[in-house]
């Protein structure tokens, strides 16, 4: 399979240091986007500090980092909503152990490329900008931008809805690039060669070979 959108960039890096490492606040009976902005700012800030302090010290880091992906990523992100997303209308003809499926494939997949991605931190900033609601009360774009050492700047957007009383990520925006949008592309191709099944077995299998590098098998 094409590899799904590349995350080698440093401005990859530094986007997964807001909303995708927050941990969420307490749950909250009404939606307040500003508990979205300081969410992002808080978290950014501890782990600039961890990567700066305890990447180096890791006796793996692949390792470490995956832990800190189950362990602080995980829970903020919608992973139910971006599957939806990334599949696009094939996902109302999926039976529901199809759907289970997509939905497990999908969230290992995204874990290990933001995982690999960190090791690339390579001394970015981001700077968020003032808060823009969505369209509802229950969404809101928090947006930003990265400031790269040796590049040039990012604009980075993360959407995000409310639910169950917290705030969680359903796409992230890099320079006008829809994460969900570029997955769509390359799931709809699957799907249309291969079926559903076609598809969750292709995540499979690039996840089962990226397990593979990790642990040199």
């Amino acid at each position: 399979m094409t590899t799904v959108w590349r995350a080698t960039t440093r401005g990859l890096t530094v986007l997964l240091l807001g909303v995708l490492l927050a941990t969420p606040l307490s749950a909250a009976a009404k939606p307040d986007p500003e508990n979205a902005q300081a969410m992002v700012q808080d978290v950014t800030d501890r782990m600039l500090d961890v990567l700066r302090k305890d990447l180096d010290e890791a006796d793996d880091e692949a390792e470490f980092l995956r832990r800190k992906m189950d362990e602080i990523v995980a829970p903020t992100l919608d992973f139910i909503t971006m599957t939806k997303l990334a599949v696009g209308r094939y996902w109302r003809d999926a039976s529901d152990d199809q759907k289970r499926a997509l939905v497990t494939e999908f969230r290992e997949l995204l874990l290990r490329t933001y995982a690999e991605s960190l090791k690339e931190y390579d001394n970015e900033q981001l700077e968020l900008l003032p808060l823009q609601p969505g369209d509802r009360d229950d969404r809101v774009k928090v947006r930003s931008r990265v400031i790269q050492s040796d590049g040039p700047e990012l604009s980075v957007n993360y959407s995000l809805r409310f639910h169950d009383g917290e705030w969680k990520v359903y796409d992230i925006v890099i320079d006008g690039i829809s994460m969900v949008t570029n997955y769509r592309s390359t799931f709809s191709n699957e799907i249309r060669s291969n079926g559903v099944d076609g598809l969750v077995s292709t995540l499979r299998a690039k996840n089962r070979a990226n397990e593979d590098i990790e642990t040199g098998s």
